[in-house]
């Protein structure tokens, strides 16, 4: 593995988190059309709907599509045990889920670990699956001035795993992609992405999807910044 130059990380759970996440979003978009959701098993049932969306995404359809969510809600609501949503009670819950509020915030750690990067002389980028919004969203947070590069998807016009939109970062932060590395949070999108552009890729795998994984897999923000902070300075 040659020496890393560049490191480019994903931003939606990745840098930037929404509060509250989207599962606690979803189970109290349900509470609007039907009994509670079981509390203790609604991990489990949320990931067989996330792995459901996520594979359908890969095919170029976006997880919010009406059909892709409904039918990612339709796996929640089976593991759960719960009779599937009739055609109003589904409509009740995209109205209710559509106006649970929310706010974005960075880590609390994420500057600090770009602004040392730099400082230790690495180029550093971020590509995201987002809006057009992105940008601005990101100079809110105050991340925006320590990025070398930022790929948008829909600026772009690809999403993950497409390798063009990793080029793209690659491009804007004249990076060759044989010293560089990917941080992001699914293996699926960011990992075989990554690949794809010839680059190298970690797993920020904190929610637990990929027990196993042929690369580099760290769990929580504190592990990822001592893995990242112990490379090797770029020459």
């Amino acid at each position: 593995m040659s020496p890393i130059k560049a490191i480019f990380f994903d931003i939606g759970d990745t840098l930037v988190f929404d509060d509250p996440p989207l599962a606690d979003r979803l189970a109290s978009a349900a509470r609007e059309v039907g009994p509670p959701l079981d509390a203790a098993r609604l991990p489990d049932a949320f990931r067989m709907g996330e792995a459901y969306a996520v594979g359908r995404y890969v095919e170029g359809i976006a997880w919010d599509a009406p059909d892709s969510l409904h039918e990612a809600m339709a796996h929640i609501w089976r593991a759960l045990d719960h009779p599937p949503l009739g055609d109003k009670d589904w409509q009740r819950f995209g109205v209710a889920f559509a106006t649970v509020p929310f706010t974005r915030y960075a880590h609390p750690d994420a500057r600090e670990l770009l602004q040392e990067l730099k400082w230790r002389g690495f180029t550093v980028g971020a590509i995201s699956d987002w809006e057009a919004t992105l940008p601005a969203l990101l100079s809110e947070l105050g991340l925006a001035p320590l990025l070398d590069a930022l790929a948008v998807s829909e600026i772009v016009g690809v999403t993950k795993p497409s390798p063009r939109l990793f080029q793209e970062a690659l491009r804007q932060a004249n990076a060759a992609p044989e010293t560089s590395l990917h941080v992001g949070d699914w293996y699926e999108l960011d990992v075989a992405g990554a690949r794809a552009a010839g680059m190298s890729a970690l797993l920020f795998d904190h929610p637990s999807r990929r027990p196993v994984a042929d690369c580099p897999r760290i769990q929580t923000f504190d592990a990822l910044v001592q893995y990242l902070l112990a490379l090797p300075r770029p020459t």
